[in-house]
Order: structure tokens, then C-alpha cells, then sequence
């Protein structure tokens, strides 16, 4: 394995808030779990943008209300006023705090200038039209220098990339190559087809085994390097990373020499093997970790943390 510090460099490595959340009650993804972390000097807090059907950004992970809120029916079908008085679910219970928008988290970003970033990562249950993506281009423009966009949608990570070239901007390839899905997917949600080497994979690469585990994930990795801008940072699931490291083939060394810098998501803490696994990929070089607990995470690594 490559070391993470072959020339001593102590690099930190920095933990991103997942769904702002980290020792607070708040709803995970809300306004008041942003403030949450913004008040507690977080360096990055990631929190989901889902667009409605009238342009508007909710602040919602799932496109099934019922799944996050008090509501019912698909967000994506739903207008601003259907939605906003709608409150979050926590744990199963209907809390008191009302479904944030874009606007809101810019706001609260705003009044906390000295504060960290916003890691926005946007939903393509609505078609990322180019109306729709400069709409959400005037959004962020104010914080624009303490703001990365990331999605799955490579299609809408490319659009914003050639019209607003100094956006930081993040991209996923969940949508092509992934682990067997541990919570329900969506039926509609690609990939639909587990190939032949165990992993969701559409790509014909997948059909049939032509070669070793670690030639596949190389494969892999360069047929899906060209659909992300270069120097565009790479969000991968932490497990799938892992996958490749054990097949041989060091994904985040790969995208390193390409210029890109790597986040694995998401590290539970209290879920068996994941702070080894995060200690693993510190070790390897990833450059930030998402994780429910971060404050928690990083007294289990073994190199200097931000957080």
C-alpha cells in the first residue's frame, strides 16, 4: 500500500460533517443542525439539495417524503408550497423543525463568515436543466468561495464546470459502479445489474470475468475518470474503495496522479470494522472522510485531523 506520507509530509486529514450532523439533536440536514455545525467552527459540513418541480432546492436526502418528513408523495412532483410546511422525521418521530431550503443554508453560511465550508451535494431526481443550474448558480454565488458542489449526476458536474469554471465542484460514480446496497435502493436508480465480479455495474466491462479483480477496478477507474472534469474531487463510498484496495489496485493513488483529490463516505462509528476501515484509508492517502461522528472519528486516526 502507498503511505499516505511517503516524504513525512504531515497533510492533514479532514472530516466532513455528514448531514451536519455531530453531537447535536437537530434534525440530520436541517437548518438547525447547519447552524449546529457552523456554531461548533466545523471546517466542512455536507448537506443534500433536492430540487422541486418549481425550481425550489429543499434541503431533503430522499425524493420520498414519507422517508425524511411528515409528507407523502415524491418531492421531486411537489412545489415549494406543498413542501415547506412539511417537518423533518427523526428516528422515525415527527420533530418540530420545519424542511429548510437552499436560500436558508446560504443565509446561515453567510452569517457565519469566518466559518467552514458547504458541501453541497445535489440531487438529479429533477432534470438538471441548464435554467435550472444557472437558477442555482445565482443561489450560491454569494458564499461562492466557501461553497463545493457535488453530485452523482457527471452529466450536471460537467455543466456547472464549463459555466462556472471557479466552482469547486465534487462528483460521484455511484450511478455506475457500486457495492450491493446494504439499506433498499430504489428500483429506478441505476445500476440495475450486479456483473461478474460482485459489484452493481452496468458497464459491459462487468459481464463476464476477462481478468483479475485488480485489472477490473483499473479498468473501471479510467473508463469513469473521463465523465468528472479534471482536477474535479472524487466522493466514492468508503467500502468500494476498499474493494479495490484488496483487489490490488490503489484507486486513490490512481486519481492522485490524475490530479484529483479523494473523500470517502460515509464512516458510522458505531458500526463494526468502519473506524478500522477509516484508519486503513487515512493510512492510504484519502484526503477527507465523511462521517456521522467526526469529532468521534478522529480519535481513532493515526494522522492530524481538521474537523
Amino acid at each position: 500500500m502507498t503511505p499516505r506520507f511517503p516524504n513525512d509530509e504531515q497533510k492533514p486529514l479532514i472530516l466532513i460533517h455528514h448531514a451536519a450532523t455531530n453531537g447535536h439533536h437537530a434534525p440530520p440536514g436541517s437548518l438547525a443542525a447547519l447552524e449546529s455545525c457552523l456554531q461548533s467552527g466545523a471546517a466542512i459540513i455536507e448537506i443534500d439539495v433536492l430540487p422541486l418541480s418549481d425550481g425550489s432546492f429543499a434541503l431533503l436526502h430522499d425524493q420520498d417524503l414519507a422517508a425524511d418528513t411528515n409528507g407523502a408523495g415524491k418531492a421531486p412532483q411537489k412545489k415549494r408550497e406543498a413542501v415547506e410546511g412539511l417537518c423533518y422525521k427523526v428516528d422515525g418521530k415527527v420533530s418540530d423543525e420545519r424542511v429548510g431550503f437552499l436560500e436558508g443554508a446560504i443565509d446561515l453560511l453567510k452569517s457565519y463568515p469566518n466559518g467552514g465550508r458547504l458541501q453541497i451535494d445535489l440531487k438529479p431526481f429533477t432534470p438538471l436543466s441548464p435554467p435550472l443550474l444557472a437558477h442555482f448558480q445565482t443561489l450560491i454565488d454569494p458564499v461562492m468561495d466557501r461553497v463545493q458542489v457535488s453530485s452523482v449526476a457527471d452529466w450536471a458536474v460537467r455543466a456547472l464546470s464549463g459555466t462556472f469554471p471557479d466552482l469547486a465542484l465534487g462528483y460521484d460514480p455511484l450511478l455506475y459502479l457500486d457495492v450491493l446496497d446494504q439499506e433498499p435502493r430504489s428500483d429506478d436508480i441505476p445500476p440495475f445489474r450486479v456483473g461478474s465480479y460482485g459489484l452493481l455495474d452496468d458497464h459491459p466491462l462487468s459481464a463476464f470475468q476477462w481478468g483479475t479483480p485488480g485489472d477490473y477496478f483499473a479498468a473501471r477507474a479510467e473508463a469513469l475518470l473521463v465523465q468528472a472534469p479534471v482536477g474535479c474531487e472524487w466522493f466514492i463510498r468508503a467500502d468500494l474503495l476498499m474493494l479495490a484496495l484488496e483487489a490490488g489496485f490503489e484507486w486513490i493513488d490512481f486519481l492522485h496522479r490524475a490530479g484529483s483529490s479523494v473523500v470517502a463516505w460515509t464512516i458510522d462509528t458505531n458500526q463494526p470494522g468502519q473506524i478500522e476501515q477509516a484508519r486503513t484509508l487515512a493510512t492510504v492517502g484519502v484526503d477527507k472522510l465523511t462521517s456521522d461522528a467526526p469529532s468521534l472519528l478522529a480519535e481513532h486516526l493515526p494522522t492530524p485531523v481538521i474537523y
